[in-house]
């Protein structure tokens, strides 16, 4: 049985990753609607083999498939006389990350064949989707390649090729606020990029055996452990934009809306989170000190974007900011698992797809906003409801998954992790109080936006029938039963996901 797994493996997962790469390369040389029918056919491949791997998987969540692809080059001769292997691999917390990236990546693909368009109001676009497919396939490929990565630096590579990604992403309009937003993006994630270098240094020089191994920090003397995970720890900061770096994501938001919704939702700043994740799954011996820097440097991220919210008249600036705190959310619940709650671990992964699938929803009905009005700005915007009333659903539903209102997934990863906090007891029941107080003024909020915007006499003409395009409404529609759902997918998988203590 497990030849046959393995084997199955080795067939899904090399193509995997090669698909939204060779269907990038092939965008390049297109232009439209060809580029248009390549991306969905490459996006829909890629997803259809990830769903493969990933139930290939749940005929025994607690294995990992590996795929050995061949060996670094020995460049400390004798000395170190076992290779480092290079492979693709997928667990329970790879399948995790694999479904938001492909799932995700899927849908805004279908999307932007729409939203990129001359019909689109705010942004009409007649030429260069070859070149925006291009880099969105070869950003679903650097995902991929993360939540598949069987090492520190194999996933460092990818890392690396998604900080490239987001700034000719978010540059793509190539006017001035755009192009500032990609250069400011790049730099301060790169900062974090150089952090994770130092990391892979230090346990290179002080490990004689699979120094890049996920488990690697658990082999490394006390002190250094910690000096390596705050290493870790800052690259984190920088990707998933939390304090002192979290300046770049909202200025980020002059990408086109499915980039946003797609940085935001799967890619780059969830690499962040991930990483973490990774480290306090695989690493034992974790101190208490560590896992305190990593909670109150979160705890402050989510009460100062919070802040932030209430001088906002952007609507995505404003799920720009909450990203943001939810990234916060995700960290603590690694912070709590680093102290010992697998209940709050448990939820921090359980969040990872509930907030992916909520704020995905949120830009995309802000996407289709934008797209028949023009505008984004909420003192602009009234009775919107009256003329998209799937748009107004998509939005209320993403609002109320990532402020945890149940049935839908954001309440059970929220509750996980108050439950987990509040088990530990001391600070971990603090954390888990104030974390209840933000939900609620978020909550509050995004009650506020929703009714400023969807409510009242409608302030632009209804769209033309014909202009309510399948593409943007179907992502909306999916991923709307997405946030409904997702747990029942999600809760077997983090079950399995390991607790490094």
């Amino acid at each position: 049985m497990i030849a046959i797994a393995e084997i199955s493996a080795r067939d899904l997962l090399v193509p995997l990753v090669a698909a939204p790469l060779i269907g990038a390369l092939l965008c390049v040389f297109l232009k439209r609607r060809a580029s248009d029918y390549v991306a969905a056919i490459f996006a829909t491949i890629t997803l259809v083999l990830a769903a493969g791997a990933i139930g290939n998987l749940f005929s025994d969540l607690d294995a990992t498939h590996r795929v050995p692809l061949g060996w670094l080059v020995n460049i400390a001769g004798e000395s170190r006389p076992a290779p480092l292997v290079f492979e693709l691999s997928i667990d329970a917390l790879g399948a995790l990350m694999l479904f938001v990236v492909t799932v995700i990546g899927f849908l805004v693909v279908i999307y932007s064949s729409e939203y990129l368009s001359p019909r689109n109001v705010e942004h009409p676009v007649a030429n260069g989707k070859g070149r925006y497919y291009a880099w969105l396939l070869l950003f679903v490929g650097a995902m991929v390649g993360i939540a598949l990565a069987g090492n520190f630096f194999q996933l460092f590579i990818f890392w690396e090729i998604t900080t490239l990604c987001s700034w000719a992403l978010i540059s793509y309009y190539q006017d001035e606020a755009s192009l500032r937003a990609g250069f400011k993006a790049l730099i301060m994630t790169a900062i974090g990029g150089l952090f994770f270098v130092l990391a892979l240094v230090l346990m290179y020089l002080n490990l004689d055996t699979d120094p890049f191994a996920f488990d690697a920090l658990g082999r490394l003397a006390p002190g250094l452990r910690s000096l390596v995970f705050v290493f870790l720890l800052v690259a984190a900061w920088a990707k998933a934009a939390q304090f002192p770096f979290f300046t770049w994501l909202p200025d980020a938001m002059a990408a086109p809306t499915p980039i946003s919704c797609y940085l935001h939702a799967a890619a780059m700043v969830k690499a962040g989170v991930y990483l973490i994740a990774r480290v306090v799954s695989a690493s034992y011996g974790l101190s208490y000190g560590v896992g305190l820097l990593t909670g109150i440097m979160a705890l402050a991220t989510i009460f100062i974007v919070v802040f932030l919210f209430l001088f906002q008249d952007d609507l995505k600036k404003i799920l720009a900011l909450s990203t943001i705190s939810h990234l916060g959310y995700i960290l603590i619940g690694c912070a709590l698992g680093a102290w010992g709650s697998a209940t709050a671990f448990q939820g921090g992964l359980l969040h990872i797809a509930a907030h992916g699938c909520g704020k995905g929803l949120l830009f995309l009905s802000v996407g289709m906003i934008t797209y028949f009005t023009g505008t984004r700005r909420i003192s602009e915007l009234s009775g919107v409801g009256r003329r998209l009333p799937i748009v107004a659903v998509g939005f209320f539903v993403g609002a109320f998954t990532v402020t945890g209102v149940p049935p839908l997934a954001g309440f059970w990863s929220k509750f996980l992790i108050l439950t987990g906090g509040l088990e530990l007891g001391g600070f971990a029941a603090v954390i888990a109080i104030l974390l209840l107080i933000e939900s609620m003024i978020a909550f509050g909020f995004f009650l506020w936006v929703g009714q400023r915007v969807f409510f009242g006499s409608p302030s632009f003409d209804a769209p033309p029938a014909k202009a309510v395009a399948w593409p943007m409404t179907t992502a909306v529609i999916i991923l709307a039963v997405l946030c409904l759902v997702v747990t029942l997918f999600a809760l077997p998988v983090i079950q399995h996901i390991p607790l490094g203590m």
